[in-house]
């Protein structure tokens, strides 16, 4: 539910953009179409399945549902939306429980029981999630993960 709303919102956002793009300018030909450009090389997006880049080891549970997901290989950079059917504060504690016994270190937790966000490092990456809770005992997370700097 949360990412269908993230969805309606940016979809929004794009027409009200080229809206008022159209009416800037009256010299602008309305007979141009536009085109999306492809992504650039390295750059692939998915959903539902997680990206060959996750580390096998960062926890997922089961009843997880995976979203949209985006890798750019030129940037070392994973992301990801999972969407769980539980409460925020359950998700919150589930990785803050399942990502230290998988090898990774926890650098910062913190939020409130609407928006809370993690943040960790270990097994090559570096990771941060936003847990957002959508009501209903359904929550999302925005998951980042970058190459780790070593």
């Amino acid at each position: 539910m949360q990412v269908s709303r993230l969805l309606a919102a940016v979809a929004a956002l794009v027409v009200v953009s080229l809206l008022a793009a159209g009416c800037g300018d009256a010299s602008v030909d309305s007979t141009t179409t536009m085109v999306a450009d492809a992504p650039p090389s390295g750059v692939v997006f998915g959903r539902g399945s997680v990206p060959d880049a996750v580390p096998g080891s960062f926890p997922i549970p089961d009843e997880a549902v995976i979203g949209a997901t985006l890798v750019d290989a030129n940037r070392g950079l994973t992301e990801m939306i999972l969407t769980f059917p539980a409460a925020g504060d359950a998700v919150v504690t589930y990785y803050e429980e399942n990502l230290p016994l998988r090898g990774y270190e926890i650098t910062d937790s913190g939020g409130t029981d609407a928006d809370w966000v993690l943040e960790f490092s270990g097994e090559g990456v570096d990771g941060m999630m936003r847990i957002t809770t959508g009501g209903s005992g359904v929550s999302s997370a925005a998951v980042q993960l970058t190459d780790a700097q070593e």
